[in-house]
């Protein structure tokens, strides 16, 4: 499916699986410590876990990355409506 891969660091193997967050994140940089430049928008992040670990359900994660975010879809934003 293009979202799930291994990774490997020496001898080691991990699984890893690529996951949309709940949420737009923005990353920043400064080259003097005082001005912050925007540098991407990110939306998607590289989940690496033991190889006999679960895989996670879904292609979104459901919580942030930061504990404040836990639940995040769930708590924060609307439902979609029923268009039906």
């Amino acid at each position: 499916d293009g979202r799930t891969g291994t990774f490997i660091v020496g001898s080691e193997q991990f699984s890893v699986s690529l996951l949309d967050l709940p949420c737009i994140l923005e990353s920043y940089k400064s080259y003097d410590d005082s001005v912050l430049i925007k540098t991407a928008d990110i939306g998607q992040m590289i989940m690496v876990r033991e190889e006999t670990g679960p895989a996670p359900e879904g292609r979104e994660y459901r919580h942030g990355l930061t504990p404040p975010m836990r639940d995040a879809r769930k708590r924060r934003f609307r439902r979609e409506p029923d268009l039906n």
